[in-house]
């Protein structure tokens, strides 16, 4: 008798509970929204990027017009660019600054005997005044200073590149799992 009295109080629950979608759904359909957010999301940051990366593809291009890209396929990998006062025959200097191709700084010290000597030097830290040799002329530091904004300019683009690439492919997984369901 107690538990016919419990089942026909629990009936009018669920019966009311009949209409309503299962917890299972809930959460899909909450997951779908989510997914659908994102992607939202990832296009506008995509976009943002985009013009970003242009922008710092223009920065750059005009700061390479102040300098000499030289590479010598035969022995070297890397090219550098180098202001046009280094650029050819580097034996009337005993030191100078250079930018690798792919961003990096270099010091570079010639001895006596005409060894080579390259320190690079670290852009993440602000004052990178304190890695330079004492004793440097002004127009030397001043040097250095336009090789220091051009190799932060080409660390910047790739960043922002790698940061482009890394958003493509977000934007291409939300799409693809949302054409999934």
């Amino acid at each position: 008798m107690k538990r016919f009295l419990y089942i026909i109080a629990l009936l009018p629950l669920l019966f009311s509970c009949e209409n309503r979608p299962s917890l299972v759904e809930q959460r899909k359909a909450e997951i779908k929204q989510n997914d659908s957010l994102e992607l939202v999301r990832a296009r506008a940051d995509l976009a943002q990027a985009d013009s970003v990366t242009t922008f710092k593809e223009l920065e750059l291009a005009d700061l390479q017009k102040q300098f000499i890209f030289e590479k010598q396929e035969k022995f070297q990998t890397i090219g550098c660019y180098v202001l046009p006062s280094y650029a050819g025959s580097k034996a009337k200097f005993s030191f100078f600054p250079e930018v690798e191709e792919g961003g990096a700084l270099l010091l570079v010290s010639i001895d006596k005997k005409r060894n080579y000597t390259f320190k690079e030097i670290p852009l993440a830290d602000p004052n990178y005044e304190a890695y330079l040799p004492s004793g440097l002329s002004t127009s030397v530091k001043n040097d250095i200073a336009q090789c220091c904004t051009l190799a932060k300019a080409i660390q910047d683009l790739q960043a922002a590149r790698e940061l482009q690439e890394k958003l493509t492919l977000k934007v291409l997984f939300y799409e693809k799992k949302g054409e999934s369901r």
